[in-house]
């Protein structure tokens, strides 16, 4: 299993599981005893190569999805919290917005996930997957190469607001522009699916103000 974990696919699909389920109301801690061991064994061996004098190589750890991938929580949601809250023409999103950006920025986003709702709303379900698949492929890519150093020291905070934590897991400042790569990549995945279901939610309440005037 640490095998197949700690490779591309293994890294990907694993995190994508773990959005996926989410999406559908299941608490991203259910899948935590499978993939807990990965990242546990992945982080020792990193810190037994420095103590080596070696280079760490296992990507898949927790400090890597705390550090790049779990921005705002998991299916990198801080994207479409600062949408809502700026962009929203919705007064339900603007709310939304409003009441979810301060648990955003510590990685907790079960109030966005299940007030916007994102679970069980095909609107934004595909987007939070997206934002599964593609964020990881970026970050394991980019680790994988060499641009940013692998973390090697067990950092578990992952409430720690966003960009203070992705530099503790590795204290490399280059790790702070592929969080930059990311939070724009996962803007534009969030945006043309964020405008859509604005659109709609000003529709019902449009709908809902010419019922009551009525």
């Amino acid at each position: 299993m640490v095998l197949i974990g700690t490779s591309f696919w293994g890294f990907v699909l694993g995190t994508f599981v773990c959005v996926a389920l989410y999406s559908f109301g299941i608490s991203p801690w259910a899948p935590y005893p499978i993939f807990f061991p990965i990242w546990v064994a992945g982080i020792e061996a990193n810190a037994h190569n420095i103590a080596a004098g070696l280079q760490p190589h296992n990507i898949h750890t927790f400090e890597t999805l705390m550090g790049w991938i779990w921005l705002g929580g998991m299916g990198t949601t801080l994207p479409l919290v600062i949408m809502m809250l700026f962009w929203a023409k919705s007064s339900h999103l603007k709310a939304i917005g409003k009441i979810t950006i301060a648990p955003a920025i510590f990685n907790i986003n079960e109030p966005v996930v299940f007030g916007a709702p994102i679970a069980f709303n095909p609107i934004l379900m595909i987007p939070m997957w997206l934002n599964g698949l593609l964020i990881p492929a970026i970050t394991y890519i980019v680790l994988n190469m060499g641009m940013v150093t692998i973390p090697s020291q067990v950092m578990q905070m992952w409430y720690i607001p966003v960009g203070i934590s992705t530099y503790l897991v590795n204290f490399d400042w280059r790790g702070l522009i592929l969080l930059a790569v990311n939070l724009a990549v996962s803007f534009l995945i969030w945006y043309p699916f964020f405008k859509v279901y604005d659109m709609q939610e000003v529709g019902k309440e449009i709908a809902e103000a010419k019922v009551q005037n009525s």
